[in-house]
């Protein structure tokens, strides 16, 4: 984060000259971070199974209004308030109560209320990060707490430390411009060990994939890649040059990984969707502590090397005793370390002046054992911090679901809800209505095929009609049914696909039961 630190009574600088551009700048960026959490939840939702798509939107969606409230109360002020020491900040700006007390001026030339909700975004999609490592097994009232400390114990004091004026991190010289330790790492490692901490899900098979909806997937892709621009870009904390080169370093670190990704996968023989959507992120997380430091060639290098490296940890997961659902602790985790690390290499001190330094290519070989500190100190608090919430919690209400439950899934456990009821719905109105009009012609069939495949027909009175045909199938073990409708028509001709599914003990859905089933 790059900031200055004059001193001010004021909450949008003092004496320092209010920039109007500046401050949209900063409200656009602050903006499109806050879309990166519903882009997110996208992202995840689309890679889950459809017993628990709602659950993991709710995951992300929860944050936005836990991590605000506690923003508001006490977070800010505990990590940017006036500084107690080079550890923690203060509850001097709790409710955010600015302009009681002297302090740290960290928007010279915009709104210092701007500034407070652009770092608010930063905490909302953190603790977000880490619902991706614990899909489907844990229960929403633990959940729920866990984020609320997290948020104050972990994520605030780390934020301090590293972009604090007076954060230890800071001035040891550890250079982080907008979260590969603090957003990343963090949730990475935090991940990892809320997933080893509640065990493996009852039905996890580390070579199968649950991806259901892989357009939701990369919708969220998409929107997180725009969103990451104001992420980094308003990382400079203004609309200036450093802001340019941040954003151009993002999407340059973004692409090359992307491409990195599909070379990698069309060697191997396959060009994987999710693969793709997974290398661009790690562009993303990888160019994060680096792109207000760095060249744009040195950005292309990073996606690359970040590509790799997290490509390969990924061909190693299967071999791992974890059920890191969603790759959290490899894409964040190891894209955070990879791009901490490599700013220590490549980072050049007139990109930044004001902030930066020059890294182990150009003279400063100390700079990377710096980063090497703020490394080992995110994993070893995230760590430390997400056990010491989490296993209290454990040991007390328990924080992991029934085992009924997690096979039946959170979208009805939990919530007792399905995300594809309206289709459901209609797709029963649409069978019911069929069979009415069966009997009032009198004329059609109602027939099961060996295949496990059913077929309902009719004859309209008007000769010039062809028989309108509906064809479903039974899925399995379904909770409820799931349609697909595919309507086609051929001149007078309509045929209506409808797939259906089976009550929860397998027989055939009847009549009635169309009729009463409960969504």
């Amino acid at each position: 984060m790059n900031d200055s630190t004059n001193t001010t009574m004021s909450t949008n600088g003092g004496n320092s000259p209010f920039d109007s551009g500046d401050n949209s700048w900063m409200l656009t960026s602050t903006v499109l971070v806050l879309l990166m959490t519903p882009a997110l939840a996208f992202f995840y939702g689309g890679m889950v199974d459809r017993k628990n798509i709602l659950n993991q939107l709710f995951l992300s969606f929860i944050c936005m209004g836990i991590v605000t409230v506690q923003w508001v109360l006490i977070g800010f002020s505990f990590a940017f308030g006036p500084p107690v020491s080079e550890g923690f900040g203060s509850f001097g700006w709790s409710v955010l109560r600015f302009g009681e007390v002297e302090n740290i001026n960290y928007s010279p030339t915009y709104s210092l209320l701007t500034f407070c909700m652009f770092q608010c975004t930063f905490a909302i999609i953190t603790p977000a990060l880490i619902s991706g490592s614990i899909v489907g097994r844990m229960k929403m009232i633990p959940y729920m707490i866990f984020i609320f400390i997290w948020a104050t114990v972990c994520y605030d004091p780390m934020a301090h430390w590293v972009w604090g004026s007076n954060g230890w991190l800071k001035t040891l010289g550890t250079l982080d411009f907008a979260g590969g330790t603090v957003v990343h790492i963090l949730s990475g490692v935090s991940g990892i060990t809320a997933s080893i901490i509640l065990g493996k899900r009852h039905d996890y098979d580390p070579y199968s994939t649950s991806a259901h909806n892989l357009p939701f997937t990369i919708l969220g892709t998409c929107l997180l890649w725009v969103g990451w621009n104001g992420f980094n870009g308003g990382s400079a904390g203004s609309a200036s040059d450093l802001a340019a080169i941040a954003v151009v370093n993002t999407n340059t670190a973004a692409a090359s990984a992307l491409v990195t990704w599909v070379v990698i996968d069309a060697v191997r023989g396959h060009i994987s969707i999710s693969g793709a959507c997974t290398g661009s992120i790690v562009g993303l997380v990888a160019i994060t502590p680096a792109c207000g430091y760095v060249q744009p060639g040195w950005a292309l290098l990073i996606g690359i090397i970040g590509s790799i490296i997290v490509y390969c940890m990924l061909l190693l997961k299967r071999y791992m005793r974890f059920d890191d659902t969603l790759d959290v602790a490899i894409v964040h985790g190891c894209g955070g370390i990879s791009g901490a690390f490599m700013t220590g290499l490549f980072a050049q001190q007139w990109v930044n002046p004001s902030g930066g330094a020059n890294g182990a290519f150009y003279g400063h070989p100390i700079q990377l054992w710096y980063q090497i500190a703020g490394i080992l100190t995110a994993i070893g608090f995230a760590a430390a911090c997400t056990a010491g919430i989490l296993l209290p919690l454990h040991f007390t209400i328990g924080i992991r679901l029934a085992r009924e439950d997690e096979l039946t899934g959170l979208d009805l456990a939990a919530h007792g809800e399905n995300w594809e009821a309206a289709a459901t719905r209609a797709a029963a109105d649409l069978v019911q209505e069929m069979r009415q009009q069966q009997e009032q012609s009198g004329n059609g069939i109602d027939y099961a095929h060996d295949n496990g495949t059913f077929e309902l027909s009719y004859k309209p009175s008007d000769s010039s009609v062809k028989p309108i045909t509906i064809k479903y199938a039974a899925l399995g073990s379904l909770p409820c049914i799931m349609p697909t409708l595919n309507f086609k028509e051929n001149r007078n001709q309509q045929e209506t696909a409808i797939q259906a599914g089976r009550d929860r003990n397998g027989s055939t859905v009847t009549d009635n039961e169309f009729q009463t089933m409960q969504f």
